[in-house]
């Protein structure tokens, strides 16, 4: 993983939850991780890794909803992709 994804991912798992999250540099950190990122016709993202998946509504810039935050988190340390200090 790049530099710059791990800083996300460390960002992404940050406490407090960080409100600054850019949607496209998780969107690419979550690819270079292997995670598949699908935009529905709904103004939804799915994203699936393994035989797991979840879905959120889409975002243009910045992630802003810190319940979906962490339901990302959730999914994350779920399959095995969290970092080592959030699992």
């Amino acid at each position: 993983m790049h530099k710059k994804d791990t800083k996300t991912l460390e960002k992404l798992f940050s406490h407090p939850i960080s409100m600054n999250l850019e949607w496209n540099e998780v969107k690419h950190m979550l690819e270079t991780m292997g995670v598949e990122v699908e935009t529905t016709h709904h103004n939804h993202t799915k994203i699936h890794y393994g035989e797991e998946s979840m879905s959120f509504k889409s975002f243009h810039k910045n992630l802003g909803d810190k319940n979906e935050i962490i339901e990302l988190q959730h999914f994350l340390k779920k399959v095995g992709l969290a970092p080592e200090e959030a699992k």
